[in-house]
């Protein structure tokens, strides 16, 4: 059996592509679970990967400026004792033959105080070890990743890159990549979406969207006012406002937009809207890439830059860039007169749908852990 670890903070992306792989291993006659350290996702229909939820934390704000509790409250010493001593115990009743960490070491160092004492764990009782990791990671100092390279030569057998190398290095991100080359595989991407989408053609609008979390609040606000500043006035803009927005800010923007705009929470059958959408505006966070490389939508995108040191989703975006693939609209830049401008000068062009493409990473991924199984 493999035993998945994740820790999402903000969104839900982390969480959706580590399910994506569970769900692949069972599809592939790999038993898997799933520990989840982050607040409890809904989960869908025909779920086959049980999911056991530590006492869930998240990030205080969009900065990661610290780790909160359910209630918002600081994380405290108990808190983390409990979580490590239920991590621990569910680790050995479950005894699994292979255990994946989602990230670590590359990040999610606060929750070393758990990750640590289970890696440990899995050294003694001779369990392997392999770390699933996105394309694109947080650039860190030399000391981290000096760190990070410690903890791999010290516990990891191998660390599974879910991105194609051609079209984003890890090198990029992760400067003392060929340090640890040995270990590196890559997959190709990730999806966590339906593995099928109807034949239906959505209806011709502008679909805005940012994930599952908070992180796309300021852009759904700035959407409001810019369909209203359009030039296309018989165009209809649908801005899905997250899995679980808060109430409060869902009538705000309601109560702001014009009748023409539909505002509603995320939908099961997003990738149908983007398969017949005339363009997507979003974030660019992995889920989001996949999303339109598999629908083919035409996209302008505004990469999530936080406090200004969040470089994941620039250098995604970058990279879809300079391939054509994408119209890039900077975050700090972003008004409602900017992305207003942008949206028509798309129209205007007339934006063509792109060849929809396989992103078969989970696949590739559970074969590759079967064969460790197996050998």
């Amino acid at each position: 059996m493999v035993l998945f670890y994740v820790q999402h903070l903000l969104g839900i992306g982390h969480f959706r592509r580590t399910l994506a792989l569970a769900r692949a291993c069972v599809d592939a006659g790999v038993g898997a679970q799933v520990i989840s350290g982050g607040m409890p996702v809904q989960p869908t229909s025909g779920t086959a990967v049980r999911v056991h939820q530590l006492e869930p934390v998240r990030s205080a704000d969009l900065y990661f400026s610290a780790v909160v509790d359910s209630q918002g409250k600081p994380v405290t010493q108990h808190l983390q004792q409990r979580r490590s001593k239920q991590l621990l115990d569910l680790f050995h009743d479950l005894n699994p033959k292979m255990l994946v960490t989602e990230l670590f070491p590359f990040g999610r160092r606060r929750f070393r105080f758990e990750l640590l004492p289970l890696l440990e764990a899995a050294k003694t009782q001779g369990t392997g070890v392999v770390c699933s990791v996105r394309d694109s990671i947080q650039r860190r100092t030399a000391d981290r990743e000096a760190e990070t390279v410690k903890v791999l030569r010290s516990y990891y057998q191998k660390v599974l890159i879910h991105g194609v190398e051609n079209f984003l290095p890890f090198s990029d991100s992760f400067g003392k990549a060929r340090e640890v080359d040995d270990l590196l595989h890559y997959t190709g991407l990730v999806d966590a979406g339906p593995g099928t989408m109807p034949d239906t053609i959505g209806e011709d609008e502008i679909i805005v969207s940012a994930g599952g979390g908070a992180a796309g609040n300021a852009l759904y606000r700035c959407a409001v006012d810019a369909a209203a500043l359009s030039r296309y006035p018989d165009v209809r803009w649908r801005i899905l406002a997250g899995a679980t927005p808060d109430s409060q800010a869902l009538s705000h923007l309601r109560d702001r937009a014009l009748k023409r705009v539909i505002i509603e929470p995320n939908r099961p059958d997003f990738r149908t809207l983007l398969k017949g959408c005339r363009l997507s505006v979003s974030q660019i966070g992995y889920n989001s890439t996949v999303d339109l490389l598999v629908s083919g939508a035409p996209a302008l995108v505004v990469p999530f830059t936080g406090d200004g040191n969040e470089t994941e989703q620039g250098a995604r975006a970058a990279r879809l860039h300079q391939q054509g693939r994408v119209v890039v609209l900077d975050e700090s830049v972003l008004t409602p007169v900017a992305l207003a401008k942008a949206v028509d000068d798309l129209l205007e062009s007339g934006p063509v749908r792109f060849q929809r493409q396989s992103c078969n990473g989970a696949k590739v991924t559970a074969q590759y852990l079967k064969r460790c199984l197996a050998g």
